[in-house]
């Protein structure tokens, strides 16, 4: 059906621990998703359990490698899980139109409730929309996470000349998840690969000459917004960056639909965690209030 989705969640090895919430969760949660596929160097001993399919990051319909990322400003996996997953809807054998790519430590609250797909009209044709999700600076409390804003401006001017974001500085699409279409991405593909170079040389090198600032959600949501408007609905769901997954699934933040619990944020104080975790899209005055008063 026109209203179904697969997934492809790329994965390391240090994602196992929260990987089994995250895709227990995509099952609970997201009603519109089908298969689900997880890219990776060593398949992960939960797949059966959950319904999952495997693929290696180095099968051969991947055009690029890991070893053709390095010294580009930031770690060469930090780039390939980018490129993974906007390819997958191009070249992973059987997948469908609309592909919900998701990071492996995204974590979905509300059984059976959270869609990313609606049916739209325009004159007689009937497509598919998607809901993005996005963040503004005036629903970003002051943590790490307001450096996302401008972070990857450049970015998109840089890989392909007169594309901007929608809102500069002001807005973001680095929410962690994105709902993809596979015509939308031919389009980008195509505009980029126009002299000959293909995209993952030309991504490659616009995240060398952004000191490593590359962003495949900033670009996908700028292009779409700009090419395919009509695709775009604006969604701005309420989310959480926490430190302890386990935690926030015992009790979780009210009213988010999901939290991003990051690896690198396991252990540290809470003193260092102070400017690193909060919720996004919510209460921003309570936040405020929260980080002054710690």
């Amino acid at each position: 059906s026109m209203m179904q989705l697969d997934c492809v969640i790329p994965v390391h090895a240090k994602d196992f621990e929260t990987l089994g919430f995250t895709i227990a969760s995509i099952r609970r949660c997201c009603p519109e998703v089908r298969r689900i596929v997880i890219v990776g160097t060593c398949s992960w001993d939960g797949e059966r359990d959950h319904d999952v399919e495997f693929v290696q990051e180095d099968a051969d319909f991947w055009p690029f490698r890991r070893s053709d990322l390095e010294d580009c400003g930031c770690p060469s996996g930090w780039l390939l899980q980018q490129l993974l997953k906007l390819y997958a809807p191009l070249v992973l054998p059987g997948l469908g139109p609309n592909v919900l790519v998701c990071d492996a430590d995204v974590i979905w609250f509300g059984e059976g409730s959270v869609r990313f797909l609606e049916a739209a009209t325009e004159g007689s044709a009937q497509f598919v929309a998607t809901r993005l999700c996005t963040f503004d600076s005036g629903n970003c409390p002051p943590i790490r996470s307001a450096v996302d804003l401008h972070r990857y401006d450049k970015f998109v001017s840089a890989i392909l000349p007169g594309l901007e974001k929608r809102r500069a500085g002001k807005e973001t699409a680095v929410c962690h998840h994105a709902c993809l279409q596979r015509d939308v991405l031919e389009d980008l593909f195509a505009r980029i690969e126009g002299d000959g170079t293909p995209f993952w040389v030309a991504f490659r090198e616009a995240a060398k000459a952004c000191g490593g600032r590359a962003s495949e959600y900033e670009l996908y949501h700028a292009f779409a917004c700009r090419f395919f408007p009509q695709r775009v609905v604006r969604w701005m769901p309420t989310f959480a960056v926490v430190a302890d997954a386990e935690a926030a699934m015992r009790s979780p933040p009210a009213g988010v639909t999901f939290v991003v619990a990051h690896s690198h944020l396991r252990g540290l104080s809470k003193e260092e965690l102070k400017d690193r975790e909060g919720v996004i899209n919510g209460d921003t005055q309570a936040e405020i209030l929260r980080l002054m008063v710690q």
